[in-house]
């Protein structure tokens, strides 16, 4: 049944204007037909207000003051000092701490419980505590941060505090060898340790360890999008910065210029190699963590995302004996996981494949690997080179990023070599003329590129917790409109371009997820096979009328296309693609 708090709120937002009349008796009759409904679920959930402008008119209905929670950094030591049962059993969490004054937000403001419970336990501990309101998806961020990590690096901590006095009791000059000794040893190595786990653990990319304030904080790059995880204590900071830096054999003591390091974590079935990068920055350094799985899984152009038709267009170009196939697209658009796959379908025992990276990412067994080291002058153009010298069928280079690297590559393409490679362009057309601009002749790239594919990856519905929702009249028009360009015989199969409605797909967040709603990132991409025609045109200088029309008689699917079909699948959402969209547009 709804109970009178609930009725009252409902009047409160209707009077404000966030929700009206008709909402309103939607919602009373919704209430009052389940027990113990949860008032906030059926007003996000419904899409009538955001969390977090619901939290907002809550704080003036409760006359609580608000937190944003998800935009707030909590401090490690506050978030620990409420205890998690009762930070779970009451939707609450301590954000704030300034020595025995706790600011404690609650996402369930009329449970009174909360609060008597709350105060008893502060009494009796000496707290004196502020309330605050914060939104449901603000208190889940924060209590998946003290589930994370609370009571391993209250642990830990209290033993650096302990070790923070004994430093200042034997205060004096201290050598490198020795704070070295001191860091290996210190439970410091635990936190690092404990970082690193659980960024395998949440499958993020990269790990930034930097300044934030007078403290630090730690993020995951996690499906493309950085998410805070920690914050660390002034004081254990730089012994974090320095500890990553012994495991990296980097210079403990040299602050001032950048370093690169990696150094490897292992664990039953779990082989990663970390590429780390220390920046000094104003006064502090910090860390920038590459996470490469080396446990030999290569994934297959299907498990990546590609469509059957283009993965069609690869198969095609991959009979190839010469000729060159580029990938391209931003940093960190999954272009070497993509050069890997590529590289798995050709590896077989007949054929001689060596590679030249910066760094090697993926290692793939019988493939000849080998890392690029400028400091002694092996670079992609001088170990193209010497290559050519060891009778390859298939050679990939990491990069084409210069004018020599990139006639050695056309070089090679023209005396019966496959030659696979990656370019950072904005679209697969754009490759031709930024090779041009690197002084390669139109005639000889007409004679050597066999296929241009250009991707970016957009994060992929979580399948634990995906819904289904109609897409809105005029948006489902524009793509309509798009998808109408694509031929017929490219669709996939279930889309029909004619329906009266589109639907699309998002996830509603659930643990599985973390509640982002999305799990995994899928490739959009568009592929360009050179023709006999187009071959003509970049040669006679690629005319841009002559190639648009050239374009339109292959039927390319563009990367908008892509990710709208991907959309209509069920795969990603409308606000990924039109985030990828504009990537391509701003480059």
């Amino acid at each position: 049944m709804i109970t009178k708090n609930q009725t009252k709120l409902l009047e409160f937002l209707q009077k404000r204007e966030i929700i009206r009349e008709p909402q309103a008796q939607e919602m009373k009759e919704l209430l009052n037909t389940v027990e113990e409904k949860n008032i906030r679920q059926v007003l996000v959930n419904g899409g009538f207000v955001d969390a977090e402008k619901l939290a907002e008119m809550e704080s003036e209905f409760w006359s609580i003051p608000y937190v944003n929670l998800l935009k707030e950094q909590i401090d490690e030591a506050a978030l620990i000092t409420l205890p998690l049962n009762l930070a779970e059993q009451h939707f609450s969490i301590c954000f704030a701490k300034d020595g025995k004054n706790l600011k404690i937000a609650l996402s369930d403001p009329d449970d009174y419980n909360a609060r008597e419970s709350i105060d008893f336990w502060a009494a009796g501990k000496g707290f004196d505590v502020s309330y605050y309101l914060c939104s449901v998806p603000g208190w889940q961020q924060a209590i998946r941060k003290y589930q994370a990590f609370g009571e391993e690096v209250k642990t830990v901590l209290t033993e650096v505090e302990k070790e923070k006095e004994l430093e200042e009791i034997e205060a004096g000059p201290v050598s490198t060898e020795k704070i070295e000794e001191v860091i290996r040893s210190a439970p410091v190595s635990k936190i690092v340790a404990m970082i690193v786990k659980h960024a395998i653990e949440s499958r993020a990319s990269d790990i930034h360890i930097e300044p934030y304030g007078k403290a630090g904080r730690v993020r995951f790059r996690i499906d493309g999008v950085l998410q805070t995880v920690l914050t660390l204590p002034a004081y254990i900071y730089d012994s974090v910065i320095s500890r990553i830096k012994v495991l990296s054999d980097l210079k403990i003591d040299e602050t001032r210029i950048p370093q690169d390091g990696r150094f490897k974590y292992e664990a039953p079935g779990i082989h990663f190699d970390l590429r780390v990068s220390i920046m000094p920055l104003s006064g502090r350094e910090k860390a920038t963590l590459r996470l490469l799985d080396t446990s030999g899984k290569t994934l297959t152009l299907e498990q990546l995302g590609f469509s059957l038709v283009i993965r069609e267009i690869i198969d095609e170009a991959l009979k190839q004996t010469f000729g060159m196939i580029l990938v391209t697209g931003p940093t960190g658009s999954g272009k070497s996981t993509t050069l890997s796959s590529l590289l798995s379908k050709m590896n077989k025992e007949g054929v001689n494949i060596a590679t030249l990276e910066d760094p090697i990412e993926y290692n793939l067994s019988g493939v000849n690997q080998s890392q690029i080291r400028p400091d002694v002058k092996f670079t992609f153009a001088s170990g193209l080179r010497a290559l050519m010298r060891q009778d390859p069928d298939i050679i990939m280079v990491g990069e084409i990023r210069d004018s020599e690297t990139a006639e050695m590559a056309v070089h090679a393409a023209l005396t019966g070599h496959l030659l696979f490679s990656t370019l950072h362009t904005n679209d697969s057309v754009g490759s031709i003329p930024r090779l041009i601009d690197m002084k390669v002749e139109p005639f000889l790239l007409s004679s050597t590129i066999n296929l241009i594919i250009a991707q970016r990856l957009s994060r992929r519905i979580c399948s634990k917790c995906k819904e289904s929702y109609e897409i809105p009249a005029d948006t489902a028009e524009k793509i309509r409109n798009e998808l109408l360009k694509v031929p017929a015989k490219s669709l996939p199969e279930g889309i029909d371009l004619h329906a009266d409605k589109f639907l699309g797909y998002r996830g509603k967040g659930c643990p599985a997820c973390k509640e982002t709603g999305y799990s995994g990132r899928v490739v959009i991409a568009e592929a360009l096979p050179i023709t006999e025609k187009m071959r003509v045109i970049i040669a006679e200088g690629m005319k841009h009328a002559e190639m648009k029309e050239e374009l339109e008689q292959i039927g390319m699917v563009t990367l908008l296309q892509d990710g709208l079909l991907k959309v209509l699948q069920g795969i990603t959402t409308l606000e990924e693609v039109f985030r990828v969209s504009k990537e391509v547009e701003e480059e």
